[in-house]
């Protein structure tokens, strides 16, 4: 209840100094040792600037209570990380979330969550204008967290409505000319990452993942990070050759300088400083298209191709797009010209 001084007026308090008396209003909030904090108020003689003053304080203490009693993006996060729409991602992908969450937080924690607008995403998305990627995603996760608060009737708000997502240009397949250097290269750490990469169609995540002990029969076993999907991959003739000048049989099967095993960042890097030096800006997500590309060319459907890759249907056949048509032309026309012979 309002504390009330004896002039009847809620949060105000008097104090009597050499004879003259003061008029202080209870702002609500609290100094860092947990002091309440007071504000002066004019003179009460002076009703025209006591009156304004008072109006004043008591607008904002009132919509710091609104605020207060309203749910908070803080408070919607947390009870988005208990929900099943976050609990069932995978490891991977919840990484990537709360890196994302963590700066929506920092934006935005103390707003009420049903007052943030479109202006607001807007504003968190184009603050990172110069990575378009980086604001894709936190604008990607601002939607799923907020259709999941709607989905549950905290909020009725949809500040991410209309909101385009930047172009992105596809990762695109290696130069046959890089590949086949880095296949061939000197450097053991780069020839065994690009024949795991390749050879097995993986993301690099699950490739810093593959140990000794999930090849069996000739076949690798592979969960992949960010799907959940099991696969088993026969392990092509190179790959396995490749492997087996490694020298060993247990842990990781590409590791650092220092033998433990490495991470997704080291090793991307590491891939990708390779090929700069040569004059490439690549990524090692584009011999995942290398190697899909390798298995249409070589005839194989775009199922048998799924197979291999873990992709859905659609995106291989997305894939497929990619491969190089000047080849396909070449010998499209060859079995033309044999056919009129």
């Amino acid at each position: 209840m309002a504390r009330t001084s004896k002039s009847g007026l809620p949060f105000v308090k008097t104090t009597v100094s050499k004879g003259h008396r003061y008029w202080y209003f209870d702002t609500g909030t609290s100094d860092e040792r947990g002091k309440k904090i007071f504000t002066r108020l004019p003179d009460i003689s002076d009703k025209t600037a006591f009156g304004a003053a008072y109006s004043a304080m008591m607008g904002h203490r009132t919509r710091r209570a609104n605020a207060a009693a309203q749910m908070t993006v803080t408070a919607m996060i947390g009870l988005y990380r208990l929900s099943q729409k976050y609990t069932k991602l995978a490891a991977g992908s919840k990484r990537i979330y709360d890196i994302y969450l963590g700066e929506l937080e920092t934006m935005l924690g103390m707003a009420p969550a049903d007052e943030v607008t479109r202006a607001d995403i807007v504003l968190l998305v184009d603050k990172r204008a110069k990575h378009p990627a980086a604001a894709n995603m936190i604008l990607k996760i601002s939607r799923a967290l907020f259709k999941w608060a709607r989905s549950r009737g905290h909020i009725t708000a949809d500040p991410c409505s209309d909101i385009e997502l930047n172009e992105l240009g596809e990762h695109q397949p290696w130069p046959d000319e890089l590949l086949t250097e880095a296949l061939a290269s000197d450097d053991d750490r780069i020839r065994l990452a690009v024949h795991l990469l390749y050879y097995t169609a993986q993301r690099i995540g699950d490739v810093v993942r593959m140990k000794f002990a999930d090849i069996k029969d000739g076949t690798l076993f592979v969960r992949q990070q960010k799907t959940g999907k099991e696969l088993d991959i026969p392990v092509h003739a190179l790959l396995a050759a490749e492997i087996g000048k490694a020298g060993r049989q247990i842990g990781p099967i590409i590791i650092t300088a220092r033998g433990s095993a490495i991470t997704v960042s080291t090793l991307r890097h590491y891939v990708q400083a390779w090929a700069k030096e040569r004059g490439h800006d690549v990524v090692p997500h584009g011999l995942r298209k290398n190697a899909v590309n390798a298995l249409l060319e070589a005839g194989c459907t775009v199922a048998q191709t799924a197979a291999i890759s873990g992709q859905t249907l659609q995106v291989v056949e997305h894939y497929a797009k990619l491969r190089d048509q000047r080849k396909l032309a070449i010998r499209a026309m060859s079995k033309w010209e044999a056919n009129e012979r």
